[in-house]
């Protein structure tokens, strides 16, 4: 064909045009992606609870303790992969003995949510036989704001799942087993679920290629692995012997102890009372909206593929059966895996519907995709844009990291065991021993707390609604307050750094003086955080009744 000829195919786009404005734009998508994580890094948005436990766990394999967790339900060291699957964390190993630093997980974080685009660009070409067509459903990925909300989040390890699904089912099209065995084996060692993924993506080659070898070989390696982490390997690293991620008893928020006692239990709940837990999903925990919202950027049309969705039941069902909210929020990380397989779906969804009608209808059909991707990600977008919604709403949107840390790091370097606030956690867990404040007071060597507010969200003062202050404390705020006016009165403790909003407190003599610049502060906090009189007196008696 004529260069000509084929750039007529593809309508005003060239073959080699299509690929040039795809990397512009996925390199561009790469730069956001990377200043929305180092910005919420460097402006104490990060969390200990997340970035936190990678950054301890792979620091701690580097110096000899494999996985190493400290700030745990447990309150002692145990290994992380008791809670989460991830043996795939070594890979940052050698990064880390060259500069161990978070922030490699940021990185790899948004250029594992952007790449993601290309396998989407090659396989929506060949479905729909135009690389114009491809590159709008690439934007139209790109655009989705699931994946946006899960960008604006600390780095997890299902984001690094998203390139390898999208080039799982672009082997699954191009009829490539090879490749297909590849991307399932990373798969198998970035999170638990994946193995149920796998078995997944087995039965999908099955049906579209008719392979029953492929189909079993796949189908087989997925549940074996199902078997052996969550049956066995979980709980055999986890102090209680359950996976504590889902039936801890001593957890208070788990997510699927509705379900059952123990994975045995919970699988024969699933399998021989399925009315009960549907009525449950749909009743309280909101599934119909859940998939309305998943829906919206794609105008449900992946519902016209339903074999390519096979891929994403093991993230859905752990999405809707969670008794937690938060995996179900657009804003959420938990969803990002699944929009990689709603693209994909609805991709042949287009292709299927344009042969109903006329084969140049599957254009205008992605023309009003990516509008209504385009508005809604627009819309959700955790930017400081005119008319979005901004969601996470920091103080400061430019970023650069404080100089203050290195004297901050200076003075609890040496110390054991350190108690920290939880959105300063993230910079302080290369240790051996860090707890997220106010655990371990009393016992910890040094504490360190930020006297600020990384976000402009002070209200309502609960610790589940995302993206407030007292979710990125991890504590009621005026509990917070209380807790540091005791740490002052605390014979224990001494200041050793004021330098505000850090506060820093060690075991032993105080600085002179340094009191009364403190409570002018907490007196300041109170009064811009819009806690009462009331509420705090009834927080400080309660801290005051646990020192005595």
């Amino acid at each position: 064909m004529t260069a000509s000829k084929a750039s007529s195919a593809n309508g005003t786009f060239g073959i080699n045009q299509a690929r040039r404005v795809l990397f512009i734009v996925v390199c561009a998508h790469f730069a956001l992606l990377l200043t929305i994580g180092l910005f919420r890094h460097w402006g104490y948005m990060t969390s200990l609870n997340d970035l936190g436990f990678f950054d301890q766990a792979v620091w701690g394999t580097l110096h000899g303790q494999w996985f190493l967790d400290t700030n745990n339900v447990f309150g002692q060291p145990i290994n992380w992969l008791s809670c989460h699957f991830n043996p795939f964390l070594l890979l940052f190993v050698p990064l880390y003995s060259i500069w161990p630093v978070a922030e490699w997980f940021i990185v790899a974080q948004a250029f594992a949510l952007s790449v993601a685009a290309l396998p989407i660009f090659l396989l929506a070409s060949r479905v729909h036989g135009s690389e114009r067509t491809g590159l709008l459903w690439a934007l139209i990925y790109l655009f989705n704001p699931f994946l946006l909300g899960a960008a604006a989040w600390d780095f997890h390890p299902v984001t690094i799942a998203v390139p390898f699904i999208a080039t799982a089912l672009l082997a699954v099209e191009k009829k490539n087993f090879r490749l297909l065995m590849f991307c399932c084996f990373w798969l198998l060692l970035l999170q638990e679920q994946f193995g149920i993924t796998v078995a997944c993506f087995g039965a999908l080659w099955w049906f579209r290629q008719g392979d029953w070898k492929g189909s079993f070989l796949l189908v087989s390696i997925g549940l074996l692995h199902t078997i052996l982490v969550l049956g066995f390997i979980m709980p055999t690293l986890s102090p209680s012997g359950i996976h504590s991620m889902i039936v801890d008893p001593g957890a208070k928020d788990s997510r699927y102890g509705w379900l059952g006692g123990s994975l045995s239990e919970i699988v024969g709940n699933i399998a021989f009372h399925p009315i009960r837990m549907l009525h449950t999903m749909i009743t309280v925990h909101g599934t119909i909206r859940y998939i309305v919202f998943l829906s919206l950027p794609l105008l449900g049309l992946f519902l016209a593929a339903p074999f390519w969705l096979l891929p994403a039941i093991a993230d859905f069902l752990a999405n809707t059966l969670s008794a937690n909210p938060m995996p179900r929020a657009i804003t959420s990380y938990h969803s990002v895996t699944l929009v990689p397989i709603l693209t994909v779906s609805a991709v042949y969804g287009a292709k299927r519907i344009a042969t109903l009608f006329a084969k140049s209808f599957s254009v205008p059909i992605t023309n009003w995709i990516l509008l209504a991707t385009a508005v809604l990600g627009y819309e959700l977008a955790p930017l400081p844009l005119p008319g979005a919604i901004n969601f996470w709403r920091p103080v400061q949107w430019v970023q650069v990291p404080d100089p203050a840390l290195k004297q901050v790091r200076a003075l609890v370097a040496d110390r054991a065991s350190l108690s920290v606030q939880a959105n300063v956690g993230a910079h302080f867990s290369q240790r051996q021993q860090i707890f997220r404040y106010p655990f371990k007071v009393g016992e910890a060597d040094a504490i360190v707390l930020r006297l600020d507010s990384p976000t402009l969200n002070i209200i309502p003062h609960n610790r589940q609604g995302i993206g407030t202050l007292a979710h990125h404390l991890q504590m009621n705020p005026a509990e917070y307050l209380a807790s540091v006016d005791c740490l002052l009165q605390d014979p224990v403790y001494g200041v050793i750094l004021w330098n505000d909003p850090w506060l820093v407190v060690l075991r032993g003599p105080k600085i002179a003086g340094a009191d009364g610049l403190i409570r002018n502060r907490l007196a300041h906090l109170r009064n811009s955080w819009q806690i009462t009189s009331g509420e705090y007196g009834a927080a400080l008696q309660e801290c005051r009744n646990k020192l005595q």
